[in-house]
């Protein structure tokens, strides 16, 4: 039986990214963090980018990337597959719709009569 494991955020009780590490699932990954971290610390899916060791940090219910200055700015996210494939359902849906349009256009434009699905 093969073992999948999923990366996770580990963020202690004051909000800094400790860790990134892999679990079998979420309530595994929150446990544990809770127990090494705090009873405030959490496990957040590594959908963000972010670095461990304290460095970046997570409050107002988003993750911060942090600079060398200190600057904080939002931690870009990491698309999910199902995230790519919904985008490019709507990107392909939207092309249609606007070659729908231009050959209703052009068909307009030489007089003739076009039916478009």
């Amino acid at each position: 039986m093969a073992e999948i494991s999923y990366a996770y955020i580990q963020v202690d009780s004051d909000g800094d990214v400790q860790n990134i590490a892999m679990f079998e699932n979420y309530e595994d990954a929150n446990r544990i963090t809770r127990a090494v971290y705090g009873d405030h610390a959490f496990a957040a899916e590594y959908r963000y980018v972010v670095r461990p060791g304290g460095i970046d940090c997570f409050h107002d219910g988003r993750f911060w990337y942090v600079k060398d200055d200190g600057t904080e700015t939002e931690a870009e996210y990491i698309p999910t597959e199902q995230d790519k494939i919904n985008a490019l359902q709507k990107e392909n849906a939207q092309l249609k719709a606007e070659s729908n349009d231009l050959t209703l256009a052009m068909a307009e434009m030489i007089g003739g009569k076009v039916d478009v699905e």
